[in-house]
């Protein structure tokens, strides 16, 4: 049985087309943070002012962190008007929580009571703006746990192995309207005392953000090979390319049990689904980029207005001016210089830890080898602008592997298989093959 698209694809441009629109928009950062900063080159006069109304600021962090890592990076380029960090490397954490607060017990289906860090991404972008690394950390990694302030004042001991998603609630007491300011804190303290990397700001977002940001835009195509279904997450989309509303694009983001279109068994872990977020929020952005390129004011005026009402940012970027200016810094990108990729992990039963030695992964690369080229500002193992630095003229490429990724031997005993495909927007297929059962 040849599988059906679940959505028509009518009044499509062209693949050339819609090729030569994605070249010429890609200009901007990918990842969470480009759309955040698209809403400030649709908002002008009025407009500019009403968006920073929006804007949510998480004041009271700052105050919060103990013993911060020292910024490494000292190179500076020539900076952009406007740009809020003059020019300097910049490192966002962006944290994703599974809150069931307001509407997002209606978005994510259910009204389980939860309230932990489960997307945990830093965003570097390079002095010279040339390049945009996005790290996941999986919800899964066990790691030590910072000492954190909670809401009500009192701290909170260190832990020597916890699993991290656990941060955001460990200081906000499940509290999500009072509770922010306390678990972004920590989550902040946890990621900076395990990588070593200084974060700049860091930006907060909820399942009813993320699918007001998706619905803002008009919805996003996502290519799914093998289809997806899972009772639990109400999916069941077969093999190939779907137009995804912010509530199903959501649950494609979130679901980790389920199984292929053929029955093939989701392994239940945050490795697999990383990939899939990766690939969702790259197309986020194309859809973004290509609204922009085709001048379709409408649907980043509602992006914008999602955008800023839904997110939950901190100093250095809280204000539209901000996000312009570092927007216009990076108008130069190449999006090939755009990687989302996962830390290099190694398994430990349904767990995972950080890889301490090679695992094939990112050219062989450690995870605190990763952390220190962030914090250095230097290119990552595996991305273009390193390959670019670094090529190989008696090898090329990997045997077997394409252009921009990684090989996949694991010789580490244990070590997991994750999908860490460097993903970037410009290589997110505009069409879809689909993949038989056999």
């Amino acid at each position: 049985m040849q599988p059906r698209h679940a959505a028509a694809q009518t009044n499509r441009p062209s693949r050339h087309l819609r090729r030569i629109r994605r070249r010429r928009a890609g200009k901007i950062v990918a990842t969470v943070v480009v759309s955040t900063m698209l809403a400030a080159f649709v908002a002008v006069g009025e407009r500019i002012r009403q968006l920073d109304a929006n804007i949510s600021s998480l004041t009271g962090v700052e105050e919060l962190l103990k013993g911060r890592p020292t910024p490494k990076a000292t190179t500076t380029a020539p900076a952009a008007p406007g740009d809020p960090f003059g020019g300097k490397a910049v490192n966002i954490l962006i944290v994703a929580v599974d809150t069931r607060s307001g509407d997002n017990a209606d978005i994510a289906g259910d009204h389980l009571e939860s309230q932990l860090n489960d997307v945990n991404m830093v965003a570097h972008i390079s002095a010279d703006r040339s390049r945009v690394d996005i790290m996941s950390i999986p919800r899964d990694t066990m790691a030590p746990m910072s000492e954190c302030t909670r809401l009500d004042g009192t701290v909170a001991s260190a832990n020597s192995d916890r699993q991290i998603n656990e941060a955001f609630s460990k200081a906000s007491q499940w509290n999500w309207e009072e509770g922010k300011t306390a678990g972004m804190a920590c989550v902040v303290q946890t990621i900076e005392d395990l990588t070593g990397i200084y974060m700049d700001s860091y930006i907060l977002v909820d399942f009813a953000g993320f699918a007001g940001v998706v619905d803002g835009l008009g919805g996003v195509d996502l290519c799914l090979p093998e289809g997806l279904t899972s009772r639990k997450a109400r999916l069941n989309l077969e093999p190939g390319m779907h137009s995804l509303n912010g509530r199903t694009a959501l649950q494609v983001a979130r679901t980790r049990s389920g199984s292929n279109y053929w029955g093939k068994s989701l392994d239940g872990s945050d490795l697999s689904r990383i990939n899939r977020q990766q690939q969702l929020i790259a197309a986020v952005i194309n859809e973004t980029l290509q609204a922009a390129t085709l001048t379709r004011i409408g649907d980043l005026n509602k992006a914008a207005t999602a955008i800023t009402q839904s997110l939950y940012i901190g100093p250095g970027l809280d204000s539209v001016t901000a996000l312009a200016g570092l927007a216009y810094s990076l108008r130069k990108i190449d999006p090939a210089r755009i990687s989302l990729f996962m830390v290099p992990v190694v398994g430990d039963g349904m767990r995972v830890r950080l890889a301490q030695s090679s695992t094939g992964k990112l050219d062989g690369a450690t995870a605190a080898e990763v952390f220190e080229d962030l914090a250095w500002d230097r290119p990552v193992p595996g991305t273009a602008a390193y390959k670019a630095l670094h090529p190989d003229p008696t090898t090329g490429p990997s045997a077997g592997a394409s252009p921009g990724t990684s090989p996949s031997a694991s010789p580490d005993t244990g070590a997991t298989e994750p999908n860490d495909e460097i993903v970037t927007p410009s290589r997110v297929p505009a069409t879809c093959e689909v993949v038989g059962q056999g």
